[in-house]
């Protein structure tokens, strides 16, 4: 009896290491979900070619002028692929800050549609609501945090889009440097940009690299002497002008030089 009972026992383990083996090899697989899918912007800060993050140095600009930058930062909103038919895929919420100087410059976006592209586009801005709301609403490291960007004016004011401060000298022989600041902000100053490339998004994350040269802000079409104009901040009546010539140059500033 003893023996049988030995023997049922045994013949039950069996089975029962049978199941759980079988059941093993009948799990699920696990899939991997992970977005495959997406875009990487590099936003490439360049100054006569050089990185603007590590050049310290001065350098040649329209009319002879040397120059450096201190601090180059943007904000913008509407940031979105542009689909071959025109349609827009906004990347993120749309908004986004670069800072330059800092290397705030990369911004990764997963689950993007698949097909064919043909250009990338922001404005340089915010829209009136946004930029005359409560800055105290959005989140820590948000772009529009006001603590986090520090482009901001205050509630009559509203943000700064782009802060343009460095120094210059009038010659290569003068060895003394002066200041120039260049502050967009109001609603008037607010800028498109669509900055066309044929690309292909598919079940990658691409990167596209914006090389953004600096020194054509000063350049094309409206030349720039800094020792006859310095300053803007978007106030008075010829800081007005000064800083629609300065963004209409912008137009030449970034540019997609590939996406792979």
């Amino acid at each position: 009896m003893v023996k049988v009972l030995k023997s049922v026992l045994f013949l039950s383990v069996i089975a029962i290491g049978t199941f759980m083996v079988s059941c093993e090899t009948e799990k699920t697989p696990v899939v991997d979900t992970t977005p495959k899918n997406g875009v990487v912007l590099n936003f490439v800060g360049l100054i006569n070619g050089n990185n603007l993050a590590s050049s310290t140095k001065m350098h040649g600009k329209f009319g002879g002028e040397l120059f450096s930058v201190t601090n180059w930062s943007i904000l913008v909103s509407h940031l979105a692929l542009v689909k071959e038919n025109g349609d827009t895929v906004q990347l993120g919420d749309g908004y986004q800050w670069v800072n330059f100087t800092d290397g705030r410059t990369t911004f990764k976006y997963l689950n993007i549609p698949e097909g064919n592209y043909k250009a990338i586009s922001f404005l340089l801005g915010l829209d009136s609501l946004i930029n005359h709301g409560d800055p105290n609403k959005w989140p820590a490291n948000h772009p529009l945090n006001a603590f986090t960007t520090g482009l901001h004016w205050g509630w009559s004011g509203g943000y700064i889009f782009q802060a343009l401060d460095g120094n210059y000298a009038k010659d290569s022989v003068t060895s003394s440097t002066n200041g120039f600041s260049f502050h967009a902000a109001t609603d008037q100053m607010k800028t498109m940009f669509n900055l066309p490339f044929n690309y292909t998004i598919d079940k990658t994350v691409k990167t596209a690299t914006i090389e953004c040269a600096v020194e054509k802000m000063f350049e094309s079409p409206n030349p720039i002497v800094l020792k006859n104009t310095a300053v803007s901040h978007s106030e008075s009546a010829a800081e007005i002008i000064l800083m629609k010539a300065i963004l209409e140059n912008a137009k030449n500033v970034y540019k997609i030089t590939k996406v792979q």
